[in-house]
């Protein structure tokens, strides 16, 4: 397996060092790239070039930039967790990918462990699930004897670091599991006296969209590693702890089932690189790893947690309308002034601070006006506005956040818009008026069931009833 597959290695920290290793114990070429730790090349097109497969194994925060670099040089890419730092960032990869026919995934080596594997089989010998738990925790200091934590990405905001994105082995162990989040309630906080700038400790309550509780709880503290998942069945339990090396299904009747799990995570990496390997030499562009919309879905529970630890609130997983304040009045200002909003607009002109006060709190405290802002897993993404012009029909507007563009967002935003109409009742339909030139504002708007009813001076309406 792997004899005569080029394999690009970017990034030659301990995880990028690892992989290079273990992929030439496997048969394959390996060429190493890093602009700053001792590698083949530093000149990272070069190590792509004929490359069948690339790994990006750089700090978190290279991991978008990188993988997009590889799918536009056609090699497919497993990328190291986490996809990206946020969920924008993932759908980027994700697209890009699916666009290009280019093969991607992410690399969660913790779906290769016994462990996490034994819970997986036991699944359905517990009946229907009803709650669950995972958690790890370890002393951040230790993990690299001999190296400063401090100066690793681990400890540094700026570099994808805090245990709630290095950690998210955890949420994607979960999902794997019991599958997707419906919404996130979570604390972050940093606790210690360590010398970070990020959360030391996350603990996630969520709710499945099975309705089933669960909770993620991570930290860079505990002196001693621990690791581990607990689900709760109508009919039974199964247990994974790390420590006691066995995953154990406990029974009704008083009955325990064990099956070992050794603690040691260094196969799972092995096993994980032969598996790509092995999809690379099969063909067909699927790669072994976690799919890019699990990674993305990941990212998009870790942008719910932040925004709920900023917040206080429960905040759901995709995209949602909340009615807007006076408090995001400088959001929408700078939503509406980004130079392609304005060009797009119908007016051409941007707005003054003034001005756009004087508007807000007039489209507030209309009757006939009502302005929410879109949120994708509780990070402000946009807005849409609905004006009553008679006869039963709204004017529908819309702007998007310039870095939330492109992701899918607006036509799902306008079916949201839509639902909204429908529920208030008196609502027939809805029409929107959308510059010529504005291409993709016409096909969101299409693929949100609106139709050509006219166009002039430049200028086209779009109509869609609401039944």
């Amino acid at each position: 397996m792997g004899h005569g597959l080029r394999v690009a290695v970017l990034g030659q920290g301990s995880i990028g060092r690892r992989h290079a290793g273990l992929l030439r114990g496997l048969g394959a070429e390996v060429v190493t790239f890093d602009p700053f730790s001792p590698a083949d090349t530093d000149d990272e097109a070069r190590a792509l070039d004929g490359a069948a497969v690339a790994v990006v194994a750089s700090p978190s925060a290279e991991h978008e930039a990188q993988a997009l670099r590889c799918i536009a040089a056609g090699v497919p890419v497993l990328v190291e967790k986490p996809l990206a730092l946020d969920a924008w960032g993932g759908a980027r990869v994700a697209a890009a990918g699916a666009r290009a026919g280019v093969g991607v995934a992410v690399a969660m080596n913790l779906r290769h462990h016994p462990g996490v594997q034994g819970v997986r089989a036991a699944l359905p010998q517990i009946g229907r699930p009803l709650r669950a738990a995972v958690w790890c925790g370890s002393y951040l200091p230790g993990w690299r004897p001999g190296a400063d934590y401090r100066q690793a990405y681990s400890a540094q905001r700026a570099l994808g670091g805090g245990v709630l994105l290095d950690a998210i082995h955890e949420i994607d162990e979960l999902l794997w599991l019991l599958g997707p989040v419906r919404s996130v309630a979570a604390l972050l906080p940093q606790v210690s006296d360590l010398e970070l700038d990020v959360e030391d400790v996350a603990q996630l309550q969520l709710e499945l969209a099975s309705g089933v509780p669960a909770t993620v709880t991570l930290d860079y503290l505990d002196r001693e590693y621990h690791r581990g998942a607990r689900v709760v069945g109508a009919e039974a339990t199964v247990a994974w702890d790390w420590t006691a090396e066995q995953v154990v299904v406990h029974g009704g009747d008083g009955a325990r089932a064990v099956v070992p799990a050794a603690a040691d995570a260094a196969p799972t990496y092995r096993e994980e690189l032969a598996a790509l390997l092995a999809s690379v030499e099969a063909g067909g562009g699927a790669l072994a790893g976690a799919s890019p919309a699990d990674g993305h879905h990941a990212l998009q529970v870790v942008d719910a947690a932040r925004v709920s630890a900023a917040t206080g609130r429960r905040v759901p997983i995709g995209l949602a309308l909340r009615p807007a304040g006076l408090e995001d009045a400088e959001r929408l200002r700078a939503w509406r002034n980004e130079p392609a909003t304005v060009a797009a607009s119908l007016t051409a002109a941007e707005v003054d601070e003034a001005e756009h006060r004087v508007w807000l709190s007039r489209v507030l405290a209309a009757g006939d006006r009502t302005l929410w802002i879109v949120e994708d897993s509780g990070r402000p993404a946009g807005s849409v506005r609905l004006d009553l012009v008679g006869d039963g029909s709204a004017e529908v507007s819309i702007a998007l956040d310039a870095a939330a563009r492109g992701l899918g967002l607006a036509a799902t935003a306008l079916e949201l818009l839509t639902a909204r109409a429908r529920a208030a009742g008196a609502v027939t339909g809805l029409l929107a008026r959308v510059r010529e030139s504005n291409a993709p504002s016409l096909r969101a708007f299409a693929r949100a069931g609106y139709a050509e009813a006219g166009r002039a001076d430049g200028v086209v309406t779009l109509r869609r009833t609401v039944p």
